[in-house]
C-alpha cells in the first residue's frame, strides 16, 4: 500500500477552501491534511475540533509570517493555496491586501524552495482570479488563457493575483499550476446584497462554479499527472453554469419574493463598464484533468432556495398579491442605499464616474428599462486561430510574442519556454520574464496596475488596445493610483 500524500491547504475558512477541506476529509484514507489557519476566534471555533484528529494537523499561524509558512510547508507533497483577502474589502485595504495575497504567496514560494532538492517534489496549485482579465463585456466576453491581463480600474485585489502569478511562473519551482477562478456562487445569496453588485453592468456575462465543485477540483489536482503542471488554466463551471447578470438578478429577486427588480432599480444605478467576469472558452481544458463539472446553474438556484431564510419564504405569498406601488418604494429605498453609482454622481466623484461610465454625460444618457435592448450572445465561443507553439521554441517565436504587444525581445539566446529573457515594452520599459509568462497574458510589470494608466498603454500595445477600445474612446485620459484609497502610500 502506497504512503499517504501530505497536503497543505490554505484558506480553509473561505468558500473554495471550505469545499476543499470537506473533500480532503472524505479522502483521509489517501492523504494527511495540514491546514494553515489564523488563530482568530471564529477559526478557533470552527476548526479546533479537527485539531489532533487522525490525519489532520493545524498550524495556527499567518501567511504573512515566513516562519509559520515554512512550518506548514515542511514535509508536504502538495500545497493548495486559495487563501486571499478578497474584494470589496481588499480594494479598501490595499496595503493589507498586498501583504496577504502577494506577500503570503511569496512566503510559500520561498518555503517550497527551502525543501530538499529546491522543492522539486512539492506540487503547488495557486488559485488566481477571473478578475485578472478585467472588463470583458460583449463582444469580448469569451475569455481564453493568453488574453491580455488588465484588471479593472481600482481592482487592487486583481493586481495582487497578477503579481503572485508572475512570481510563481518564473520562481524556478518545478511543479506549479495556476487556476484563474471564476465567481464562486455560495448558497447564502443574501450576502451578495452589497454595493459591489451595482458596479456590474447588467450585460455582464458570468460563468459561475459552486463552492463544492471548486473545492473538489482543487483537491483533484493531487491526482493530476505530471503534464498538468507548468500551465495556467481558467476555472469555471462550464456551459451549464453560464448566464447574464440581468437574468441572474431577475431570478434571484423573484426567489426572494421581490418580483421584477426593474420596477425598483433603474438601469442607471448600474455601471456601464469596469467590472470583470466572462464566459471561459477553455474551461473544458481544466475539467478534462479534474472532472469537477458536477453542478449546474439550476442546481445552484436550488441551493439558494434551500438556504433562503424562512421569513422570506413566508412573505412570498404576501408580496405576490401586494400591489407594486406599495412594495416598490420600500424596496427601492433600501436598494438605493447600496447603489454606489448614485452616490458617485451625487458627490461628483469624477474618477469613479470616468472609470465606470466614461463621463457624467454618458451616465445621463442611460435609457430607461423600457428602451433598453439586450443583444443575446452566441452560446458557442467564436472560432479563433490556435496559437502555434513550436516544439522547440525559437527566438523568432519570442519576438512574435513581443511584437503582438508592441514591444521587443532583447535577448539573443533561448533554450526553452522557461528561459528568462530581456524584453522592452512600447513605453520603453525593460524587464525580465520567460516566454511562458508572456503566453499566459502577462507583459510589462511597470505598465501593470497600479497605477492604472491604460489610456497610455493602449496607444503602444496592439493586443491590449484590441480589447480596450471596444468601450473606451481614444481621447480618454485617466490615471489613478488607488480608486478607493487615493491617499494610500
Amino acid at each position: 500500500m502506497s504512503a499517504k500524500k501530505r497536503v497543505l491547504l490554505t484558506g480553509a475558512s473561505g468558500s473554495m477552501g471550505g469545499g476543499a477541506f470537506r473533500e480532503l476529509l472524505r479522502r483521509r484514507d489517501k492523504c494527511d491534511i495540514v491546514l494553515l489557519l489564523r488563530p482568530s476566534p471564529q477559526n478557533r471555533k470552527d476548526f479546533s475540533r479537527y485539531d489532533g484528529q487522525d490525519g489532520v494537523t493545524i498550524v495556527w499561524g499567518d501567511l504573512c509570517n515566513p516562519d509559520d509558512v515554512l512550518k506548514a510547508v515542511t514535509g508536504v507533497d502538495h500545497v493548495l493555496h486559495p487563501a486571499a483577502l478578497i474584494a470589496p474589502e481588499a480594494d479598501h485595504k490595499p496595503a493589507q491586501c498586498r501583504r496577504i495575497n502577494f506577500g503570503g504567496t511569496s512566503n510559500i514560494i520561498a518555503a517550497i524552495k527551502k525543501q530538499p532538492d529546491n522543492g522539486d517534489r512539492v506540487r503547488l496549485v495557486y488559485v488566481s482570479s477571473v478578475a485578472a482579465y478585467g472588463d470583458r463585456l460583449p463582444p469580448i466576453h469569451w475569455i481564453r488563457v493568453g488574453d491580455p491581463l488588465r484588471p479593472s480600474v481600482g481592482d487592487f485585489y486583481a493586481t495582487t493575483k497578477i503579481a503572485s502569478e508572475r512570481a510563481i511562473i518564473d520562481s524556478g519551482i518545478k511543479n506549479w499550476a495556476i487556476m484563474r477562478q471564476t465567481f464562486i456562487a455560495i448558497p447564502n445569496a443574501l450576502s451578495l446584497m452589497d454595493p459591489i453588485m451595482f458596479h456590474q453592468p447588467v450585460n455582464t456575462h458570468i460563468e459561475l462554479v459552486t463552492g463544492d465543485d471548486a473545492g473538489y477540483g482543487l483537491v483533484q489536482t493531487t491526482e493530476a499527472p505530471d503534464e498538468f503542471y507548468g500551465r495556467v488554466y481558467n476555472m469555471g463551471g462550464g456551459p451549464s453554469c453560464r448566464f447574464v447578470f440581468l437574468d441572474f438578478m431577475q431570478r434571484m429577486m423573484k426567489m426572494f419574493g421581490l418580483g421584477d427588480f426593474r420596477q425598483f432599480m433603474p438601469l442607471n444605478w448600474f455601471g456601464l463598464r469596469n467590472f470583470h467576469c466572462g464566459w471561459y472558452a477553455d474551461s473544458d481544458v481544466l475539467n478534462s484533468y479534474l472532472g469537477f463539472w458536477r453542478h449546474s446553474l439550476e442546481d445552484y438556484y436550488q441551493e439558494v432556495e434551500a438556504a433562503t431564510p424562512w421569513y422570506l419564504k413566508m412573505a412570498r405569498p404576501v408580496t405576490a398579491i401586494t400591489p407594486g406601488f406599495i412594495t416598490s418604494p420600500i424596496v427601492r429605498a433600501v436598494m438605493k442605499r447600496l447603489a454606489d453609482p448614485l452616490h458617485w454622481i451625487e458627490t461628483n466623484d469624477e474618477e469613479k464616474i470616468k472609470a465606470f461610465f466614461g463621463s457624467r454625460e454618458k451616465w445621463q444618457s442611460i435609457p430607461d428599462w423600457k428602451d433598453y435592448r439586450f443583444e443575446p450572445s452566441s452560446p458557442e465561443p467564436p472560432k479563433r486561430p490556435r496559437q502555434e507553439v513550436p516544439d522547440k521554441p525559437t527566438l523568432e517565436y519570442a519576438r512574435s510574442l513581443a511584437q503582438a504587444r508592441g514591444g521587443q525581445c532583447l535577448s539573443n539566446s533561448l533554450s526553452d519556454l522557461t528561459t528568462v529573457l530581456k524584453w522592452k515594452c512600447g513605453l520603453g520599459h525593460e524587464f525580465d520574464g520567460s516566454p511562458r509568462l508572456m503566453q499566459a497574458g502577462h507583459w510589462c510589470p511597470q505598465c501593470a496596475a497600479p497605477p492604472w494608466n491604460y489610456d497610455e498603454v493602449a496607444k503602444v500595445d496592439p493586443l491590449f488596445a484590441s480589447h480596450y477600445y471596444l468601450n473606451h474612446g481614444k481621447d480618454e485620459h485617466q490615471k489613478v493610483d488607488y480608486l478607493y484609497c487615493p491617499n494610500e502610500a
